[in-house]
């Protein structure tokens, strides 16, 4: 069920990257992972060149840290946390940005499970 929620997600959010090919890249708001609102800053994680490498400790570490979330709210906080990391890389156009992104979240599936 956790790939299946996980799945949809990104579906959502690869159809509202595709919504034009003009349009600019709308990112998800961050949710906080616990009911103290704690949402960890992984910007300069995600901002690396080899931040396919970086997706399985980002996520051990967040499960590390957060072990009653789930992996299907692990997998939206790191993909949301990317969004704004591939959307300010003005060397990319709106279709690389797109290809981006999904292959960082292909990795982040992936890796979750």
């Amino acid at each position: 069920m956790e790939q299946v929620l996980t799945k949809i997600f990104i579906a959502g959010l690869v159809t509202g990257l595709n919504c034009g090919a003009a349009s600019a890249l709308e990112c998800p708001k961050l949710q906080p992972l616990d009911a103290k609102g704690t949402m960890p800053d992984l910007t300069k994680q995600l901002a690396t060149k080899d931040v396919l490498s970086q997706v399985p400790g980002v996520l051990g570490a967040l499960k590390e840290q957060f072990p009653a979330v789930g992996k299907p709210m692990l997998v939206n906080y790191v993909i949301a946390a990317y969004c704004p990391v591939v959307k300010a890389d003005a060397g990319l156009s709106e279709q690389e940005k797109d290809a981006k992104l999904r292959e960082f979240a292909d990795k982040v599936v992936s890796s979750a499970y």
